[in-house]
């Protein structure tokens, strides 16, 4: 009987070793577990709706380029209020108009080969919206996309529009704008507070590097 209770008093305290053991694995691994959690890096940008190119037909772009000398090779769109710009050289485009947030005393904005922009266009400059020639720009259907130049623009909803070069862009809507440029960048004009933008547009400035702006 007293070899008994020894043996089972050995066993007893052999459990209450190894329940203090796993304890003291779990109390450890969960702070390691915080951690690795934590330092996942954030997710990249997402490609805004109105650039995900596979939403919109395309439309032959030569119904967007006038012949007359005078317009430069330029190519012209309207997309609601908004008439927009492409050319003369790779890459340029500008949409003319003022959202709610744009800022007092400026005509639209235009983004330059790639490099700048956008940037907005006070009333005083000299930058020209529309055709010298007097042509009349056709407008892009809702649902539509038209490319020219290294710059595809599109209609996403009525009375909106969405150019693009390659990693910069624009969006204008009646009630907000949103600019697009790339990561460290200062050759552009500013958003708007993010509490004016759509929750899927409040935090990212720059688009994804995949998949490629059309050429």
């Amino acid at each position: 009987m007293g070899r008994y209770r020894a043996t089972r008093g050995r066993h007893l305290r052999w459990q209450q070793l190894v329940v203090a053991g796993v304890a003291v694995v779990l109390a450890t691994a969960a702070p390691l577990g915080t951690a690795t959690a934590s330092a996942a890096p954030a997710p990249g940008p997402t490609m805004p709706v109105e650039f995900d190119l596979s939403r919109y037909q395309p439309v032959n772009p030569a119904a967007y380029r006038p012949l007359a000398y005078a317009d430069n090779g330029r190519g012209f769109l309207r997309a609601g209020r908004w008439l927009c710009q492409i050319g003369p050289t790779y890459r340029y485009a500008g949409c003319q108009g003022t959202p709610a947030t744009a800022p007092p005393d400026v005509r639209g904005a235009a983004i330059s080969g790639d490099q700048q922009g956008p940037w907005w266009v006070p009333n005083w400059s000299n930058y020209r919206f529309g055709a010298p020639s007097g042509f009349r720009a056709p407008t892009l259907p809702v649902g539509k996309r038209v490319t020219i130049g290294g710059v595809t623009c599109t209609a996403p909803r009525p009375d909106t529009v969405a150019c693009r070069t390659g990693s910069r862009a624009l969006i204008f809507t009646p009630g907000w704008h949103k600019f697009f440029f790339p990561s460290g960048d200062s050759a552009h004009s500013n958003n708007p507070a993010p509490r004016y933008l759509p929750p899927r547009l409040q935090y990212w400035n720059q688009l994804p590097a995949t998949p490629a702006p059309p050429r």
